[in-house]
């Protein structure tokens, strides 16, 4: 699909902010203002408490994972802590892709 770059400006705390979200959200900048561009032009705008749960959810599947890999646990222990990483991950991605 051909593409188009669109070029706008905004004040430097908000495109440091918006490139703190896109971090934490394990996304790209690019990637963060593109879904939430299409979520504008469908009518799907989530509420700012809900995208930050999004980035919060996907920032706790990321600490999970680093706890599971340095804990000295039993391995079902890590194993468990790694599939409720992995749940966490695909419930915020499956919000994520809603707003595509």
């Amino acid at each position: 699909m051909p593409t188009e770059i669109i070029k706008f400006r905004v004040p430097t705390g908000d495109k440091d902010a918006f490139a703190n979200a896109a971090k934490a959200g394990g996304v790209t900048l690019s990637d963060l203002l593109r879904r939430a561009a299409k979520a504008a032009i469908t009518g799907r705008i989530a509420s700012r408490s809900v995208l930050t749960d999004l980035i919060f959810v996907r920032s706790l599947s990321h600490r999970l994972d680093a706890v599971a890999s340095i804990a000295n646990s039993d391995p079902r222990v890590s194993a468990e802590i790694k599939a409720a990483a992995a749940s966490l991950r695909q419930i915020a991605r499956r919000h994520l892709e809603a707003g595509q």
